[in-house]
Order: C-alpha cells, then structure tokens, then sequence
C-alpha cells in the first residue's frame, strides 16, 4: 500500500523539521508498510545535546511533519513511540485531503528577525496554548518584568556558551560561513539565517579567529542580544511539561512544539528558538551537570530560576523549549536540507515488497 512516492511525500515532509544547529539528526527505515523514525546513532552529539534530548526533540517534529503528510495522502496509520522513536503503520488509505498545516509544514521557518513591534493579542496566543495538551503546557509572557527577567535568564545561558570552550568550538563548527559551504554541506546553519547586525557578525568572525578573546570580553556584551530581542518580541514563550525529561518524553515535546509551531506558522506569526538555556538546564537537572565545572553549574541553576520565575513555574515543572513570538517580516535565508534518501533505508519485508 506504502508507494514509493509516499515514502519521498512523507520524508521530504519530515525533513522540514527544525532540529539544533540544523543537525538533522534523524534516521528513516521503511519496511513495508512501517515506517521508523529515529536518532541517527551515526551524527556526534553536541555539547547541547547531552544524552540526545536534543536530537530526540528533532525526531519528534519530524514524526508530526510525517503525521500532518500523512493525513493529506488519506494514509490511516498506527502510531507508537518508543525511546526516542516514533513508528508509523500505515493501515488503509482513502481520499487525499490536504490537512489544515500541511502548506504550514513547508512554510515553517525559524525567524531570528526584529519584532514588528506589535503586541499580540490574547484570541492570537490562545490557539497556540490549545496546541500544548498535558503534561505540556505553554506558557506566554508579554509583561516588560517578566521579559526582562527571562532575559537575563537566557543571556546568563549565552555567557555560559560563548565563554565555554566546547560549546563555543561546537557553535563555530555548525554554522556555514560562505554560500560554498552551505551548498556542499546542506546541513548546519547558514550564517546569513542568523539575522545578525553586521557588526555582531564581524565580531562573531573575529572570535572565529582568536576565539580566547570571547573570554575577555564582558559578560553583559556577550548578553546583550537576548536583552534586546525579547525586550521588543510581543511574547517570549515557554513549553514546559511536569515529566522526567526521557528520550520518550522529549520525542512527544518535539512532537507538541512541531504543531504548535505549524499553528503559528499559519497563522503568520514569526518564532525563534532560545534553546541553549533549556538544554544546559537539561544537562544539569536530569545529567546530575556532567561536564559543568562548579561555577558553571551554579550560572546554570541560577538560569533555572530566572527561568522558572518569569514563566511562573513550580520547581517540578521542566522548561523544554523557550521561543520569541511577533510579527516579523520573513527572513531573507534559510537554510537547507539533505536529500531524503540520505537518512532514509527501505528494507524488503517479509513478502518481498519494499
């Protein structure tokens, strides 16, 4: 029942998912009519991604891209999530109908651009919150404390990246520097989707450079950027569930932030991830902070509260996923994909169809 022209609909799709740094971290094996979303073993973990969470996350916007595709090609389906995988049986098919996000699934685009500078109003960011069912939940903060104090959450966090060695070498290795680099990789990010003032970018070229100077530089300038951004974003938003933070549970989050992205893609609204918090907080919380020395890790839970107290969370509560919303106009680039073949095996199954 599965064609092959499936497979291609449905993987191309997927591969349309956000994942950190454009990694792409997903592998797709078809067999028959079952379809296998899950980490690559293959791709190297980050810093960020400590215990694949990141990647996992990833997986799970690929598998609601592939859900979205789906249900336009009229293929019913059973699905399972298992540690840090989503399975797909595809059962019967009946009339294509082009689900309600599935132009969003194309459309969706990370926005790092300025805000509008236009609030949104409170029937905009209520569809958005309906996405998030438990144990997920969003959280929008558009008052100037709670933005300042997220803020300095999220730059506590940059300081952390940019003055740590590892996570500095690995920002520097995933993004594409020239349009030649971009072409030949179709993976990582390409500078100009960054969006940054041309001055940030010489600056940001120049620790390239002499990357011991991001250690001398002061902790406020290095924080500057998350100051400005959220202090003129409508909302700075949080996806926050109450579960351990599994392999299992951070596919279903990737899977719940994937539709409400493609919500607010319809709906034209601009959305730019600040991740680095969310992941370092990850590392500390549920990897006892391996790899943080001991005055990272106190920054580290001194974002934690930051974080917690301008979203108005309990401590149990896990901040996932933290993201501006505006209106923005739409970014110049974005960067590229791999081909779908490259991340995708068909096996023959048991009656010798593919």
């Amino acid at each position: 029942m599965l064609t092959a022209e499936d497979i291609a609909t449905l993987c191309v799709a997927g591969a349309k998912a956000p994942s950190g740094g454009n990694a792409q971290p997903w592998r797709v094996t078809v067999t028959g009519d079952q379809m296998r979303i899950g980490r690559d073993d293959r791709a190297g973990d980050s810093f960020l991604d400590v215990g694949g969470v990141a990647a996992c996350f990833a997986v799970g916007c690929f598998a609601e891209n592939v859900r979205v595709a789906a249900a336009s090609l009229g293929l019913e389906y059973r699905s399972v999530h298992s540690a840090g995988s989503v399975e797909f049986t595809f059962t019967d098919r009946h009339g294509a109908s082009p689900h309600d996000l599935y132009d969003s699934v194309s459309a969706r685009v990370t926005n790092r651009g300025p805000s509008d500078g236009t609030e949104l109003a409170e029937t905009e960011i209520r569809p958005l919150t309906a996405t998030a069912q438990p144990p997920y939940a969003l959280t929008a903060v558009s008052t100037s404390d709670g933005k300042r104090e997220i803020a300095r959450a999220l730059g506590v966090a940059d300081v952390l990246r940019m003055r740590n060695r590892t996570m500095f070498d690995d920002m520097v290795r995933e993004i594409c520097w020239s349009d030649r680099e971009t072409a030949a990789r179709r993976e990582g990010l390409d500078v100009r989707t960054l969006e940054l003032p041309a001055a940030t970018l010489r600056l940001l070229s120049l620790l390239r450079t002499f990357p011991r100077l991001r250690t001398v530089l002061p902790a406020g300038k290095l924080a500057d950027t998350a100051r400005q951004l959220v202090a003129s974003c409508s909302h700075i938003c949080c996806l926050s569930t109450s579960q351990p933070l599994t392999p299992q549970s951070m596919v279903a989050a990737g899977m719940a932030m994937q539709r409400l992205w493609l919500t607010a893609t319809r709906r034209g609204l601009a959305v730019h991830p600040w991740t680095v918090s969310t992941l370092l907080l990850a590392r500390l919380e549920a990897f006892d902070g391996r790899g943080l020395a001991g005055r990272e890790r106190d920054e580290v839970a001194r974002c934690g509260r930051g974080l917690r107290a301008g979203f108005g969370l309990a401590p149990d509560d896990r901040p996932v996923f933290v993201f501006r919303l505006s209106r923005a106009a739409a970014p110049a680039s974005r960067s590229l994909r791999l081909p779908w073949q490259s991340f995708t095996t068909i096996e023959e199954s048991a009656d010798g169809t593919h």
